[in-house]
């Protein structure tokens, strides 16, 4: 038996090193063109996907998804206890949303979108804290085996850590995250992002984790005067995008102030400080790929690579041609900086798509299916083009 042990070890060992060296060789999902299909797994679920709606996203040029999930809504308790803190009731509809996705021929960004207040308990509280890695623990056993070029895990939405210390608070949690991750999943890739909101700021502030199979992502919505004009939630509803309308875009051209006007109840003074920033900063192309252009300059110096899994324009209230110009603007600056990107969103207040057929309109304006087992939508041709897919 000793025999067999001295041979079977070193051949054992041989075979370990040889299957890491394959896991550590596999590819990782591209991820240069995506969208968020936001409103499906989270807030109402008012914007449900079926497999007809992947399949035109795949025909029209994406090459991955980001699904949004709230845990609070799957059934995660981060108070429960034992073998109750992994019964999610709601599990196997994320289990149908990535299965679906990926049998569309398309790759997928798990993303963990808990609201607000939640988020706030993950990062203040440290048993909700303990309870968040192990989620991710339960999570990344439960998906290790669907495959590792075509999913990838962002443990968290847009962390806040605003306050002193909050860079250092964050890399202790996302770096026991992706040790909980790793040793369930040790192939997958994990998109990391900065704090403050998943801003360029927040990400500047971050030292990245010593992990190959670690990318980093952040949100861009800049300037948020023009992407969240007239947004119907706070802070922007009572804020200068709540009293101005006709903001038109790029800042430097004729169509900027053309439409202006000010709203009912509007405050004179803080509406035309907003606008005038807007026109002094000159928002352009050039302004914009200035913002990618930092990120870059961070991913250069820590050889790293970067995705923006958020940005956008709200459609209602912007006019087409400006809207279309500032995503071209910004899809444009994103991957001459070699920055894969992941519009937001789908079908909802930034979306690229609209709900056609039987529909109905919500009480902040959102066109949604009116037969959420089988949801029709139709692409917006000049969004596509601005996007550089094909309508």
């Amino acid at each position: 038996m000793s025999g067999i042990k001295r041979w079977f070890g070193p051949f054992l060992a041989l075979l370990l090193a040889l299957f890491h060296g394959v896991a550590a060789g596999q590819e990782l999902p591209a991820l240069r063109r995506g969208v968020n299909l936001s409103h499906w797994l989270q807030y109402q679920g008012r914007q449900p996907v079926a497999m007809a709606d992947l399949a035109a996203i795949r025909r029209v040029g994406f090459d991955h998804v980001r699904i949004p999930f709230d845990p609070a809504r799957l059934g995660w308790n981060p108070n429960a206890q034992g073998s109750a803190a992994n019964a999610w009731p709601g599990l196997p509809q994320l289990d149908q949303a990535v299965d679906s996705a990926l049998a569309a021929g398309l790759a997928v960004i798990l993303d963990f979108h808990p609201e607000s207040a939640l988020r706030d308990r993950i990062e203040k509280e440290s048993a909700v804290g303990k309870a968040f890695v192990q989620a991710w623990r339960m999570l990344a056993a439960r998906y290790a085996d669907r495959p590792a070029d075509r999913l990838a895990f962002q443990p968290l939405n847009e962390p806040q850590y605003y306050r002193t210390g909050g860079a250092r608070q964050w890399r202790r949690l996302q770096t026991d995250v992706v040790n909980a991750v790793r040793q369930q999943a040790p192939a997958h890739l994990v998109l990391l992002s900065g704090i403050q909101g998943g801003s360029i700021a927040g990400l500047l502030q971050m030292t990245p984790l010593a992990d190959p199979r670690v990318r980093y992502v952040f949100h861009y919505y800049e300037p948020m005067l023009f992407t969240h004009l007239n947004a119907p939630w706070e802070p922007f509803l009572s804020g200068p995008q709540g009293m101005i309308a006709g903001l038109g875009y790029p800042a430097d051209s004729p169509r900027a102030l053309a439409s202006l006007r000010l709203l009912p109840g509007a405050n004179t003074q803080v509406a035309n400080d907003a606008v005038n920033r807007y026109v002094a900063e000159k928002w352009n192309a050039q302004r914009i790929a200035q913002d990618i252009a930092r990120a870059a300059a961070w991913a250069q110096r820590y050889r790293v690579k970067l995705i923006c899994t958020e940005f956008g324009a709200l459609r209602n209230s912007l006019d087409a041609t400006s809207r279309n110009l500032w995503l071209r603007d910004a899809r444009t600056a994103l991957e001459s900086a070699g920055v894969g990107w992941s519009v937001w969103d789908y079908a909802d207040f930034f979306g690229v798509a609209t709900a056609t057929g039987s529909t109905g309109t919500t009480a902040d304006g959102v066109v949604i299916p009116g037969d959420p087992q089988n949801p029709a939508r139709q692409f917006d041709a000049g969004n596509l083009t601005a996007l550089g897919l094909t309508p």
